[in-house]
């Protein structure tokens, strides 16, 4: 069992963001510390929400754990409120890498080509900045596009987003980019291995039906617990692939939470 540290939103409305990873991840057998960065009334699709920007009491909290002598082996940060925010995990984050935590980034911008209705520009800015601060970063395509200042309509082949992604990660940190469209039926996480120095590429059959809300959060998470057992970057991509498509099969053997 490990311990991890989620730094994201808690929203009121849907299992998703901090809930969702952390019922995957206990029903995972790790511990979970959970810190909001942000209190959020719903999902950021529908457009508006009420919002209450916590950064002061999770620096609180992370000051208290720190002089109880509470520590986590991984750290993903989630959902950020600006760029005033970022600074701040900034740190939170290097204080991580250099006790040798994996520190993980889960940008939340937009997905299908479009940014959220109520991301800002600041938070754009905030997360891409936070990419130097990470070990690992888990956009999808749209996300890829904002951190690098590519066009989405550049996203013509899995050529154009190796390119991005060669941008992103710069030989010093860890990607891996979902939903990259690969053909007909077909679909891929691709990506960087900075300690490797290799490309990932792992490809799945697309699954019919409506898009499932707290996708994203689940593979972040899956892909977290195969890295704390040791599993290589591109295995652990294949093993949230797989997880993520046993959900949404309704595969009955999954001990995971429902999406």
């Amino acid at each position: 069992m490990a311990t991890i540290l989620i730094l994201s939103d808690i929203t009121g409305r849907s299992r998703v963001a901090t809930r969702m990873m952390t019922a995957v991840l206990e029903a995972r057998g790790h511990e979970v510390l959970a810190l909001p960065t942000a209190l959020i009334s719903n999902t950021l699709n529908l457009g508006k929400s009420a919002k209450l920007d916590t950064t002061a009491y999770m620096l609180d909290a992370l000051a208290v754990w720190d002089e109880l002598g509470i520590r986590y082996d991984a750290l993903c940060i989630g959902y950020i409120t600006g760029m005033a925010q970022a600074n701040v995990l900034a740190k939170v984050a290097d204080d991580a890498r250099a006790r040798g935590v994996l520190t993980v980034l889960d940008p939340i911008l937009g997905d299908s080509g479009a940014m959220y209705k109520s991301v800002t520009r600041e938070q754009a800015g905030g997360f891409a900045m936070l990419c130097k601060h990470a070990d690992l970063i888990l956009p999808n395509v749209t996300e890829l596009c904002a951190l690098t200042g590519t066009p989405y309509e550049n996203m013509s082949d899995m050529q154009a987003v190796s390119d991005a992604i060669d941008r992103l990660c710069q030989g010093k940190r860890s990607a891996l980019v979902k939903s990259v469209p690969a053909g007909e039926g077909r679909g891929a996480v691709m990506g960087y291995d900075a300690k490797t120095g290799w490309p990932v590429m792992v490809g799945y059959d697309k699954i019919a039906g409506p898009s499932s809300g707290g996708t994203g959060d689940l593979f972040a998470a899956m892909v977290i617990d195969s890295l704390l057992a040791g599993k290589r970057l591109e295995d652990a991509a294949g093993d949230a692939a797989a997880h993520i498509a046993a959900q949404l099969t309704g595969d009955e053997t999954s001990i995971l939470p429902k999406i």
